[in-house]
């Protein structure tokens, strides 16, 4: 015999009251847990307006707003002596990455050998 693991979602009659908004819906109108099979306590709407909120509350709480980049592009500076120098410290910082890189890969490959 099989067993029916999932919430019988096509009666009209099974109603749920969404937390959030207070309205009783169908089953369908609620996400269901898949490992307790029991449907969420906010309906679809109103769970995606929750999400929503936390999603913009914790961009906004980085102190980052959401149109600015935490670092400068390059490209957009329009003092070309400002542009210059960040261009040079990324350079050297790019080559002092590359350097190091390169010492460990020998000193890996001497391990080896020895």
């Amino acid at each position: 015999m099989k067993t029916e693991n999932s919430l019988p979602t096509s009666s009209p009659s099974l109603l749920h009251t969404c937390k959030y908004c207070n309205q009783a819906l169908p089953l369908d109108s609620f996400y269901v847990n898949r490992t307790t099979l029991q449907p969420d306590k906010y309906c679809k709407q109103c769970r995606k307006a929750i999400n929503h909120k936390r999603y913009k509350k914790e961009k906004l709480s980085t102190g980052i707003p959401p149109e600015r980049l935490p670092y400068p592009v390059i490209t957009q500076i329009e003092d070309r002596e400002t542009r210059l120098q960040l261009i040079r410290n990324a350079r050297q910082r790019v080559r002092l990455i590359v350097e190091r890189k390169k010492k460990r890969i020998k000193e890996e490959e001497e391990r080896r050998e020895s």
